[in-house]
């Protein structure tokens, strides 16, 4: 690494650390689905506000994908969507291995935690479990209207927080550091 570059580079040694942050990540998912579906099973009420009705936790069977969506192919539904998330983890799994930057490799594990959080549900439970329930704002796109953002969980969270590190990584972090070596070359 040289002096003044914002280029970061782990050693095969710093992979610890990111096996550590998937397995904390993935603990955390697992628990708070674990708690949740206890709550709900004894409580059996839904939803519970938190901070009124800005946040609440609410207890979702999520069947389908991202945003609830459900093809209605009954198990067939399970089936593509496990296979979609194997190739996935199988992807991102390469990706984290071929970069040896910090931030991408922090992003991945977020995402594989999050994927491999979500991929144990369905395995299990044949469904995801999702209890986060936010008031963020009304969204409107021509005929689309959300006035509660979907209900989801820590595994959608990480996935979220890593995609978008991942995106300001490369537009502007990498970008960066690519064109000062250019301008080092001449």
């Amino acid at each position: 690494m040289k002096k003044g570059s914002i280029t970061i580079t782990d050693k095969i040694t710093g992979l610890k650390k990111y096996i550590l942050l998937f397995f904390f990540f993935l603990a955390l998912d697992q628990s708070s689905k674990m708690v949740i579906r206890h709550l709900f099973l004894c409580t059996g009420r839904s939803p519970i506000p938190v901070l009124g009705n800005f946040f609440r936790l609410t207890f979702v069977k999520n069947r389908g994908a991202v945003f609830g969506i459900d093809p209605n192919l009954g198990n067939l539904t399970n089936i593509i969507l496990l296979i979609l998330h194997i190739i996935a983890i199988v992807v991102i799994i390469y990706l984290f291995i071929k970069n040896k930057h910090s931030i991408p490799r922090f992003s991945f594990t977020l995402i594989l935690s999050g994927a491999f959080g979500n991929l144990i549900d369905r395995i299990i439970f044949g469904q995801v479990t999702d209890f986060l329930d936010v008031d963020f704002f009304n969204l409107t796109i021509g005929k689309w209207q959300i006035d509660r953002w979907y209900v989801f969980n820590i595994a959608d969270s990480c996935i979220v927080v890593g995609v978008i590190l991942l995106i300001i990584y490369y537009l502007f972090v990498e970008n960066s550091a690519k064109e000062e070596e250019i301008l080092e070359k001449e």
